[in-house]
């Protein structure tokens, strides 16, 4: 045994030893503070989104009460955080950072109006579930033009990606 511990009792055992702790120490220091830089700041910003930020469904009474039960289903958000705006009040869409359309539940003007209500920094998500281009049924391309051209706005037509995206706009839409 006396053998072994002269063995490794040698300089360079404890010189490379004193490298190599002093490596392992360093990188696990780094890996804390690149975890603290990069996942902190995600991390914050889905917590605040989820539980601060209010998502506002903007469609017909029926398809509202629908997609709330989906997202309160969902276990993701309260039903205390979801609220509604229909078409008789489309210029409330100005007070709003977080919004869900219903397409189908308005016409190309009410469509234009939304938009141009919508400010630049809030995130907008148009739900369009019988969107198929091979079935003819798809958005104008004037409205396409204006969804695509406005800033953190997208379209989808299925509902377990509403969910992935609503969540993605919570995290890209929730600085100040």
């Amino acid at each position: 045994m006396e053998a072994v511990y002269q063995f490794f009792n040698h300089p360079f055992f404890v010189i490379f030893g004193g490298i190599s702790a002093t490596l392992i120490i360093v990188g696990v220091l780094f890996n804390f503070i690149f975890w603290i830089l990069g996942i902190a700041p995600l991390l914050w910003r889905l917590g605040y989104g989820r539980w601060i930020r209010k998502i506002v469904i903007v469609a017909n009474t029926e398809v509202y009460n629908n997609l709330k039960k989906d997202l309160v289903e969902s276990g993701i958000f309260r039903a205390g955080k979801i609220s509604s705006i229909t078409d008789q009040s489309l210029s409330d869409v100005k007070d709003h950072d977080l919004l869900l359309v219903h397409y189908q539940s308005f016409t190309k003007e009410d469509i234009k109006t939304i938009l141009a209500n919508k400010k630049s920094g809030a995130g907008m998500i148009f739900y369009y579930p019988e969107f198929s281009p091979q079935d003819g049924q798809s958005i104008p391309n004037e409205i396409r033009d204006k969804i695509s051209n406005s800033p953190n706005t997208t379209v989808v037509n299925f509902r377990g990606r509403l969910l992935n995206d609503i969540i993605t706009t919570l995290i890209t839409t929730s600085y100040k």
